[in-house]
């Protein structure tokens, strides 16, 4: 039953793609028709297709994606361990003939790292995954990425980009300074987790709102200023306490050096990933954030979820219509699904 509903959610993925869809296993007893090198699958589909990416207990390797793509993983438990790994993801253009993978969305994946090795790659979406090894990094002149829901080994360059989301993320690195060189209003920074955080590296004139900073060190001005603090919170220790605005940075409704009181995680720099993140209904943070919810991963419009990926296809209603069958008897299926938020 377990294999008769997962083939009945991938056919009906297909039909509300209206793309021809594309599954990767690099395991040996795969399905007939499945693909078992990544590279391979990208390079056969076409613009607009999907790629759905299964567990295996190798990585599959460097990947060039140079299309607009959909690939969906099934996501990280934090570890290198079983789960749909990439090593590094590059994006690229071509010329002759012209191709480019803006548009393209990633979800549930443990990625090395993710490089856009060109500009003018636009509108990309990165979604529940796991960057284990350092960074995303977007090409200068690009714009419209949303990066969102992600567990984060170090940090996001955005190398002046503009237009660009990062929200609900949780950034777990050591002496952690999240974002690298940016300086366009339109960078909105919401709803994450630094963890032993210190500053924003070359970052001007972006908008930090409803996170946690749990802070390490103090703030270094000639890195970052000019940014605006609305609604966050930052905890290192009443002996050493780190002020929300930094010096050089403005804002209002900061909760400075505050214990955001998590339900069952310590309020230190290092994160854990066998802890609970959630804050306690006695948080200073519990819906405080700018929109009314809490101020956090787990606060704004999507919550950050461990190890999974949000927006996968989903079937939302099925009805065997005549479950007792003799063998060789097709079995009559009506069903209801919701769509990739593609």
């Amino acid at each position: 039953m377990k294999n008769l509903f997962l083939t009945i959610v991938l056919v009906c993925v297909a039909i509300l793609s209206q793309a021809t869809t594309h599954h990767v296993d690099q395991n040996q007893n795969r399905p007939a028709g499945y693909i078992a090198d990544l590279q391979t699958a990208v390079n056969l589909a076409t613009a607009g297709d999907t790629i759905f990416v299964y567990p295996a207990s190798n990585d599959y390797g460097h990947i060039t994606i140079k299309k607009k793509l959909h690939l969906f993983g099934f996501g990280y438990d934090g570890t290198q361990g079983f789960g749909s790994r990439i090593a590094n993801l590059y994006l690229d253009t071509t010329t002759s003939p012209s191709s480019s993978p803006t548009g393209s969305t990633f979800q549930g994946f443990t990625f090395d790292n993710v490089i856009a090795n060109k500009g003018n790659i636009n509108n990309i979406g990165i979604f529940g995954c796991y960057i284990i090894s350092s960074y995303i990094s977007i090409a200068a002149g690009s714009s419209g990425w949303t990066i969102k829901n992600n567990l984060i080994q170090n940090y996001i360059q955005i190398n002046n980009c503009s237009n660009i989301l990062i929200s609900n993320n949780v950034f777990v690195g050591s002496n952690n300074n999240g974002i690298h060189y940016s300086n366009a209003n339109t960078v909105v920074i919401s709803n994450n987790l630094f963890c032993n955080w210190y500053y924003f590296y070359n970052v001007t004139n972006a908008i930090a709102s409803n996170n946690i900073f749990l802070c390490s060190s103090p703030t270094n001005q000639t890195h970052m200023y000019n940014n605006q603090f609305i609604n966050n919170l930052s905890w290192k220790s009443t002996a050493d306490p780190y002020v929300l605005p930094p010096v050089g940075n403005t804002g209002t409704n900061n909760k400075s050096n505050v214990n955001p009181l998590f339900e069952t995680a310590l309020s230190s720099g290092t994160y854990d990933k066998t802890k609970d993140y959630h804050l306690k209904a006695t948080s200073p943070g519990k819906n405080a954030g700018s929109d009314g919810t809490d101020i956090g991963p787990y606060g704004g419009p999507n919550p950050f979820v461990w190890g999974g990926a949000f927006t996968i296809p989903k079937v939302t209603e099925m009805l065997i219509t005549n479950p007792v069958v003799n063998q060789g008897t097709n079995i009559n299926v009506k069903l209801k699904a919701k769509k990739a938020e593609l």
